[in-house]
């Protein structure tokens, strides 16, 4: 967990952080392993592969130590795009993002040496299916994503009293609260699941991978604890749901609503920040460009390089390509934490990968026009 927010000066809540307009703190008893700059891609993976010797020395260290006997569950929310997953921007790793490939490497790893039974995983991110198109039955491992492989997850509750940012994402909210009005340890998975998928409305929650997982108690991979809960009130779940739904604020768009906010509750005035606000779209089609260059540059063919701008992935196969080019455009040319709207740029540069394959032309062309360092900043 980043632990970002709650002793922020910004966060008129001191040590308390929420994820409902009318919830209480969720931030009071929980336990944190790793935090800040020890938030990284290559921690994470070593938390999956079991690997202490590689987190020696950063937060308690701790990793899985499951065997062929045990059900692991993991969630991972963040910002996404084709084939990759965000990750904070402090220390060395500088928010270096995890590719599809460093994924499908560390899972393959758990398989092989038998660090589990079976892997229930949900995702939130945007583009998340993209992380799991080709995941295989056998590896007894149920994928669950906020959205299709080329499709925005969805932010939520980003308007409420407590006057702070986005408390949530869609999906996210869905499976807590259902597994917060459910007696978990006889739920189903897959009625978790199936509620969630019919709950989501504004994204296209996707499957993938062992769908025996779904037949297994909830509990088995959330907890065992029993909690005494209240009988589901059907009406007060409805409501949920409404408010759920109607908050629901595309996350591509949620950094440009961001700054509308901040501007407004400055008091600057009407004409400024529609100024500003020209001037941050401005910015998102500037750097569209600059991509668009790229790829023409890469791929003389017009017609071809026009269908790479054009065209959503369908499926990630040059992933050598793709997790080195992913990340050189981020160290390069537009760090990813510093300019959101990059990640809507990653469909290009899979799509570019796709046809190049080769990804020596397409980073000689990074040294070029980002030869003095990242050329872009505030791209929200």
């Amino acid at each position: 967990m980043y632990d970002n927010v709650v002793n922020d000066p910004e966060n008129p809540y001191p040590g308390k952080l929420f994820n409902h307009p009318n919830g209480s703190d969720v931030y009071a008893g929980i336990k944190i392993d790793y935090r800040e700059g020890d938030v990284n891609s290559e921690v994470f993976l070593n938390v999956l592969k079991g690997n202490a010797t590689g987190n020696k020395g950063k937060g308690t260290g701790r990793v899985l130590g499951s065997t062929r006997k045990d059900r692991v569950f993991v969630y991972y929310t963040d910002h996404g795009a084709s084939g990759i997953l965000g990750m904070p921007d402090i220390g060395p790793s500088f928010g270096i993002p995890l590719t599809k490939k460093e994924l499908d490497g560390a899972l393959a790893y758990m398989y092989k040496k038998n660090l589990y039974d079976t892997l229930l995983f949900y995702l939130e991110a945007c583009d998340s299916g993209s992380m799991f198109a080709d995941l295989k039955k056998e590896k007894r491992i149920y994928a669950i994503t906020a959205a299709r492989d080329n499709e925005n997850s969805w932010a939520v509750f980003c308007e409420n009293p407590l006057d702070l940012p986005c408390l949530g994402d869609e999906f996210s909210v869905n499976w807590i609260h259902d597994s917060e009005i459910n007696d978990i340890l006889k739920e189903t998975v897959g009625h978790q699941v199936d509620d969630v998928v019919t709950s989501t409305k504004r994204s296209h929650v996707t499957q993938f991978g062992n769908t025996t997982i779904r037949e297994e108690p909830v509990g088995d991979y959330q907890g065992k604890a029993k909690v005494t809960k209240a009988t589901p009130d059907a009406a007060a779940a409805a409501a949920f749901r409404a408010e759920v739904v109607a908050s629901a604020v595309d996350s591509r768009q949620v950094p440009l609503m961001m700054a509308e906010r901040a501007l407004r509750e400055a008091n600057v005035s009407p004409d400024e920040i529609t100024t500003r606000m020209q001037l941050y779209v401005s910015k998102r089609d500037n750097l569209t460009s600059f991509v668009s260059d790229i790829v023409h540059a890469v791929v003389p063919r017009r017609s071809v390089a026009r269908t790479i701008m054009q065209k959503k992935p369908v499926r990630i196969t040059a992933l050598d390509c793709h997790d080195v080019v992913v990340k050189a455009f981020n160290r390069e040319c537009a760090p990813f934490n510093r300019n959101p709207y990059a990640f809507s740029m990653v469909s290009y540069i899979t799509n570019l990968c796709e046809v190049a394959r080769d990804p020596k032309p397409i980073l000689d062309q990074f040294a070029i026009k980002c030869a003095d360092g990242p050329t872009f900043t505030d791209v929200l």
